[in-house]
């Protein structure tokens, strides 16, 4: 199956090519659910397994091309990180204060 699956990707290079996991999905009989859990799966696993330097945007999945793409990736994913980062620690801030009765008179 990875071997597929890999061939598939082979074939979308660079982020003008990118491919749906709906389509992967369709292409490899996957369940077609809403978040296609199944193939994102199988297919980061493929992407470990054959070392390709996978890209994933809103348009799908693709090969890296271009030094371009990978800087418009990293530096999409370190957005994403500085987000998450920033509700950790909101979340916890405020978990402190609600366990200490600051703000839970409600």
């Amino acid at each position: 199956m990875s071997q597929i699956i890999k061939n598939i990707l082979l074939s979308h290079r660079g982020r003008s090519n990118a491919i749906t996991s709906k389509r992967i999905s369709a292409k490899m009989g996957f369940p077609m659910e809403d978040t296609q859990s199944v193939s994102r799966k199988e297919i980061w696993k493929t992407a470990d397994e054959y070392g390709l330097p996978l890209i994933s945007c809103n348009k799908g999945y693709f090969i890296a091309h271009t030094d371009e793409e990978m800087a418009e990736f990293n530096e999409n994913y370190e957005k994403r990180i500085r987000g998450i980062r920033k509700k950790q620690e909101m979340a916890n801030k405020y978990y402190k204060e609600w366990k200490n009765g600051i703000n839970n008179q409600k």
